[in-house]
Formats: C-alpha cells, structure tokens, sequence
C-alpha cells in the first residue's frame, strides 16, 4: 500500500466537464429527488459534491434555495458559467461555495441534504465516507432530510475491481467541441479484498488538434461503501432510514442490487 489520494479527476483540465456533460446525462434521480420532495416547496436545501449543477440547476428552478459545495475548479466554473444563463428569479436561489467537503464546516439549518451522484466514490476511506454523514447530520435542522445515493456492493471487494492489466477509456474519455480529444485510462496497483480497498494509477492524456500532448498521472484510492456500513453511519448520527431502493426507479433492495438509495430523516442532533 503506499499514500494515495481521493479523487483529482474533476481537476485535471478546464475540459473535463465538458466531457461529464457528454456521459451523465441521466435524470432519473433527479426525478426521484422531486418526487420525495413533494409539495414541500421551498425548501432549503444543500448538496454536497455538487459538481457544475446537473442536480442543482433543476431544483433552484423549481423554486428551491440551495447551496452547493465543491472544491473542483474546473466544475464550478462550468456551472457559473451554466448559471449565467439563468434568469435573475432562478439565480437568487443558488448559492456556491468552494471548498473541500471534509476540510471545511458545512453551512447549516438546512430541510435537506443531498449526498448523491456516487459521490463516495469520490473519497478514498470508509472513514472519509462517515464525516460526510456526520457533517451532513450537522448541516441539518432537526428532522430535516437526508438523500445518499450510490453504487455499492456487499462482502468482500468485487473482482472486477482490481482485474489486471490497464483499463482503457474511464472516465474522462470522449472529444471536446474545440476538438482535443481526451482519453482516460487506469491501472490497478494495490488493493485489500475484506477491507474493499483499491488504488489505482489513473492516467488522463489529452491531445489538440494541432498535436500538442499533455498527460497527468496520480495515485487514487477508492472505497465502494456497503450498504451494511451506510445504514450503520445513518444510525449512529440520528437518523430513521425512511426507505431504501435497489435503483432509482425504486426497486425493492436486495443485496445484489446495483445501487443503494437511502432516504432518511434526522430524528436526534446530540453534540
């Protein structure tokens, strides 16, 4: 094992949103987060991980107030400049904030957080998973909401996590409108099966149109959470899971489902 850190994807380049854009296109959850809200209409609302606002842009024009937090550059310019094309009513609901999720005090007295969009993916420990529990049931005002939603697994660390050999065309791979094509790849290099621990060396090459070459290397660890550690993080701050779905399509949970979709609301905030 040797240090390696959370996710640096989103920081590689002023393009990659451009490139996220291209893939994630799915609007289900946000569907799904709509139809939990209900008639609850305004709420305040934080999402974490926000991104360059594929989930946040659609619920501040439903008329919410909502704060999103992120440290990518890249992603929040992208989503400032998605922002520039709102109207004034729309954008007096939003509110950005820089900064890194687990270094920082999240704002509080909110109706809702939102922890979705894999975004656990995006931390390199169990560890790191439950602060942005905590923190979350920190943000919250007393019987507010929580919304998780991500990939998990149950048991040991899948195989195909840590399958030799290099993986071509991860994320961020596809061609960019001015051209410059962008190719991902990643390597597995260490990993802890019973611990669900994997590091890769991920890889993202990117060439103009005219030739130029740049490429970026680093060390990345990840951690796919379990639905047995998420309900344990759940209980231990406060909060009755309300439901949980095997998809977001609310499909009855099981162990083999693809995804682990918690709805939840804050019952205790002790100190």
């Amino acid at each position: 094992m040797i240090e390696a850190s959370r996710d640096k994807t989103y920081d590689v380049d002023s393009r990659i949103p451009e490139i996220y854009d291209l893939i994630e296109t799915q609007t289900e959850d946000i569907s799904l987060i709509r139809e939990l809200i209900g008639n609850r209409i305004p709420l305040r609302i934080l999402e974490a991980f926000c991104g360059n606002g594929r989930i946040l842009i659609p619920l501040a024009k439903d008329g919410h107030t909502i704060t999103g937090l992120d440290k990518s550059e890249p992603m929040l310019n992208s989503l400032h400049h998605k922002m520039e094309q709102l109207p004034e009513s729309i954008l007096k609901n939003i509110t950005i904030i820089q900064a890194d999720v687990l270094s920082e005090k999240w704002p509080v007295d909110f109706d809702l957080v939102l922890l979705g969009g894999n975004c656990f993916y995006e931390l390199a420990t169990p560890e790191e998973q439950e602060k942005c529990i905590w923190l979350a049931r920190n943000a919250l005002k007393p019987g507010g909401y929580l919304y998780l939603d991500n990939d998990h697994m149950e048991g040991d660390l899948d195989p195909s996590w840590y399958r030799p050999g290099i993986k071509y065309g991860s994320f961020p791979t596809g061609k960019c409108s001015d051209g410059t094509l962008i190719r991902g790849s990643r390597q597995v290099i260490w990993y802890d099966i019973p611990k669900r621990l994997v590091q890769f060396r991920r890889t993202v090459e990117m060439k103009t149109p005219d030739g130029e070459i740049n490429r970026k290397e680093w060390i990345e660890q990840k951690h796919p959470p379990s639905t047995f550690e998420m309900k344990g993080w759940l209980q231990k701050y406060g909060f009755e899971i309300l439901n949980l779905w095997g998809d977001r399509e609310k499909s009855p949970y099981s162990d083999t489902s693809p995804r682990a979709v918690f709805w939840a609301r804050l019952i205790e905030k002790e100190a």
